[in-house]
């Protein structure tokens, strides 16, 4: 384990976990096809969601960074059952009751039809791509506790109060738009903060699936890191100042008096007023 109790980076136990994957891995990355077809064939996940139920560590939210891979994981677990009669009933009804409000012609999309079969077993899939019924009753079987292991992106960490007792990252590498990079302190924050649930978890567990070697100080920044910094993104334009001007006793100084962005502004004046003087005293 890497991190103990006491949130202490354990290098030592992260060293000896890193050789245990041997010196045939490249330290840079794997071959992109090759990783792709063990991400599809999902055996060594298979195996660890065993483990999981059988430690009963569940529900387990598995995160992964594409939407091909958490539909292939997903798809890999049909052999697993991980409900009771009861609950296959339960799942049935809620998830009957949401599509009977759809016309018929749409109770006949692919979506609608092939995703029952996979949630009566207690799996389920979370992400951009699945139409909003779909995602809004998973959100739903996973708080009644219904689903016990949930295959999903990002998108499950986002505004969603959905905590699991275990949370899986199937890769540490995540693709920005450019380049495939190491996860960020920030972004592992977000998604490990699932796991533990307040009230019924002493301890939440997060497990990291490394197929390729890790830096410490790498490893130490993504599990020790700080969250991203929350910056405004609050400006004004010519059509909102136009559109002030329409409300009555509406200033647009005042507008910008309350907002954040003006907010963190104050904070920063004292530094920039001091670095002013200085600037002021050496010219």
């Amino acid at each position: 384990m890497v991190v103990d109790e006491k949130s202490r980076f354990l290098e030592e136990n992260f060293n000896r976990a890193i050789e245990k994957l041997g010196d045939t891995v490249d330290i840079v990355g794997l071959d992109k096809k090759k990783n792709r077809k063990k991400l599809n064939e999902g055996s060594d996940l298979n195996k660890l969601i065993k483990l999981i139920m059988e430690k009963h560590f569940d529900p387990v939210i598995v995160f992964s960074f594409s939407k091909k891979d958490v539909e292939a994981y997903a798809l890999s677990m049909v052999k697993f059952d991980l409900t009771t009669k009861d609950e296959k009933e339960r799942i049935t009804e809620i998830f009957t009751n949401a599509v009977n409000i759809l016309s018929d012609e749409d109770r006949r999309l692919p979506q609608i039809t092939s995703v029952l079969t996979i949630l009566q077993k207690g799996i389920g899939i979370h992400h951009g791509g699945l139409l909003p019924l779909i995602k809004e009753v998973i959100e739903i079987l996973f708080q009644e506790g219904l689903l016990k292991c949930l295959f999903s992106t990002e998108t499950f960490s986002m505004g969603l109060n959905m905590p699991a007792r275990t949370v899986v990252f199937t890769s540490v590498r995540k693709f920005d738009g450019e380049q495939f990079r190491w996860m960020g302190g920030g972004e592992y924050i977000q998604m490990s903060g699932r796991a533990g649930r307040r009230g019924l978890d002493k301890k939440g567990i997060t497990i990291l699936m490394i197929d390729e070697k890790m830096e410490p100080e790498v490893a130490r920044n993504m599990l020790k890191g700080n969250s991203d910094d929350l910056l405004s993104s609050f400006y004004i334009n010519t059509n909102m100042l136009i559109n002030s001007q329409r409300l009555e006793d509406m200033d647009p100084e005042y507008i910008i008096r309350r907002s954040f962005l003006q907010f963190q502004n104050d904070i920063k004046l004292p530094k920039l007023t001091e670095e002013h003087n200085k600037k002021v005293q050496e010219f």
